[in-house]
């Protein structure tokens, strides 16, 4: 009789899905099913010139075929396509979201990476959006403009293009500033409101188009008043959470000072943060002394004078002051970024959320590896509400002396059973200390963690923890292992032949229990670039393993079956 040798997975009859050409179609796949019908979603985060999609590929029939879902493109009222960059689109998890680490929103000058992801129906389309990191832009302003524009301002064009210069300097757009222009002399006249020009084209054509109103008088309380208690209201444009800006031109003093306290008021009492010029070209013109004046527009402007309050020779030199004025404009703003932080510090604009995603029994845990200047921190969605760590959650593991180490905690992230009943959260690190670290802790509704226990890696570079899984071998419930990947650990010859550490789930901690090993081949294998549980690998009920090795027979890419031994994993492949 012969001998024959069994198998898990039938290679010799497999079932191919290609992809576009380098669109890194299957980056991720989960398999996802439906009335009867399965389907295979793949991602392929390089697709469409780097937008990335996913491709819902049918799954049984021999000449079926993958349907592209078109997520760069606006569907459902949810601007997935407009507003998001998906490069690395997708991690995908079920039921079915999609999430883009690197979506990112541009504020002012900066691209801030907080990352989205999506909920799907069976049809593909969006349904829901999870952004819990993302924040309102810096430069979300309401600016509005009050221009004298009396007989004594001369020439009225050089007013036209210090305008158009400063305007030049706003960060126009959805999202971030919109401008609006109050003129007055005797008589107001509100130019345009908030959001009636919408774009920078738009505002630049308004400004050089306006003419001066004139009048013998400057009325700048009345002007003022109007701006702080029209100007800004939903009426005019107004948005409501916006930062109130208001930025005075005039040449002289008002006719009206008497009611300037009053005018103040109401601005202070609408959050109306004032910058104040004083054009002194009419009272040099004429040899008077202008100090009256200046100590009139200095009452005018917010204080501290020497942030709020600027004077220029005559209206020629307004375009002197636009760079200084603009930075000192966009320099309020970006203080607000990062209100309560550490001066120079990042909370999560750049935390890439959905860099790693674990399926909780009533929620969704995400990594974010970018929270906190990189060291990284995970953020729970679940029917305890929205949970986020503070940035001294972790200070214990993560000292802050050892600041821009960059840990990238939450590059994996997944979560224990123990047999008391207890469940852990565990998050990865492999960046930390260049070895990598575990962590397995709970969190609380504050957002407090506790730390049960720390698992640290022992080869600098491998990349400890970049990858975890738990394992439920016998299906009771119970976690009986967790898997941790160190998929650059090098062997022999300085190979990056990978290592997958196994450990023992007990009743309030974990311990060693050796490794799992790739075939003993000198090659680069990456082995641990991926981890997953196959249930009732054979047809006993017991839970298996399979481990990815992407780098093996020259880039070829190898995938390894690990069968179950009572408590634990076979060291050595099945298949």
């Amino acid at each position: 009789p012969g001998l024959c040798e069994g198998f898990n997975f039938d290679v010799g009859h497999s079932h191919v899905f290609q992809g576009p050409p380098k669109s890194q179609f299957g980056y991720r796949v989960l398999q996802w099913g439906g009335n009867g019908d399965k389907w295979l979603l793949v991602g392929a985060p390089w697709d469409g010139n780097g937008q990335g999609d996913i491709y819902k590929c049918g799954v049984g029939l021999q000449n079926s075929s993958c349907a592209k879902a078109n997520l760069g493109t606006e569907r459902g009222g949810c601007e997935w396509g407009r507003e998001m960059d998906l490069t690395h689109c997708c991690v995908l998890m079920s039921p079915p979201k999609a999430c883009a680490p690197l979506w990112s929103q541009e504020c002012g000058t900066s691209m801030f990476s907080s990352g989205r992801c999506v909920q799907l129906n069976e049809e593909f389309q969006l349904v829901g959006t999870i952004a819990p990191t993302a924040q309102r832009c810096s430069t979300y302003m309401d600016i509005i403009l009050v221009l004298d524009g009396s007989n004594s301002i001369y020439p009225w064009e050089e007013v036209q293009t210090f305008l158009g210069n400063i305007l030049g300097r706003f960060f126009i757009g959805p999202g971030q500033t919109q401008v609006g222009v109050l003129q007055y002399g005797e008589q107001l006249v509100q130019e345009w409101a908030l959001g009636q020009h919408p774009t920078a084209q738009h505002l630049l054509e308004a400004a050089r188009n306006l003419t001066r109103q004139e009048g013998r008088e400057t009325r700048t309380a009345m002007a003022i008043r109007q701006a702080c208690t029209e100007s800004f209201s939903p009426a005019q444009g107004g948005r409501p959470g916006a930062t109130r800006l208001l930025l005075v031109v005039t040449d002289g003093e008002s006719h009206d000072g008497d009611e300037l306290p009053a005018a103040l008021a109401e601005c202070d009492r609408r959050n109306v943060t004032r910058y104040a010029i004083a054009v002194l070209g009419h009272y040099l013109r004429r040899q008077q002394d202008p100090e009256d004046f200046i100590r009139e527009i200095k009452f005018i402007a917010s204080d501290p004078d020497e942030k709020y309050f600027f004077n220029v020779t005559d209206e020629a030199a307004l375009n002197d002051i636009v760079d200084a004025l603009g930075d000192r404009i966009f320099s309020l703003e970006g203080a607000g970024l990062r209100l309560g932080s550490r001066e120079g510090a990042f909370e999560l604009e750049m935390s890439q959320i959905g860099f790693s995603t674990h399926h909780l029994e009533d929620g969704i845990l995400l990594g974010m590896v970018g929270a906190y200047d990189w060291e990284g921190s995970v953020l729970e969605e679940s029917q305890r509400g929205r949970i986020v760590p503070p940035r001294e959650a972790f200070q214990e593991e993560f000292p802050l002396e050892l600041k821009n180490h960059a840990a990238y905690l939450g590059y994996s992230v997944s979560s224990l059973q123990l047999p008391g009943g207890q469940r852990l959260l565990v998050a990865g690190a492999p960046r930390f200390q260049h070895k990598g670290k575990v962590v397995l802790f709970q969190l609380d509704p504050a957002g407090t963690v506790t730390v049960a226990q720390a698992l640290m890696g022992e080869q600098i570079g491998s990349y400890f923890g970049s990858e975890v899984l738990a394992l439920d071998l016998e299906g009771d419930g119970d976690s009986d292992l967790l898997l941790v990947a160190a998929p650059t650990y090098l062997g022999d010859q300085s190979r990056e032949t990978g290592r997958v550490y196994v450990y023992h789930v007990g009743q309030d901690r974990l311990s060693p229990a050796g490794s799992l090993h790739p075939e003993p081949r000198l090659q680069d294998s990456r082995f641990g670039s991926a981890l997953g549980a196959v249930p009732n690998l054979s047809q006993d009920g017991l839970t298996g393993a399979v481990v990815g090795a992407p780098l093996e027979d020259e880039h070829r890419g190898a995938l390894y079956v690990f069968h179950v031994a009572p408590g634990t994993l076979l060291p050595q492949c099945k298949q």
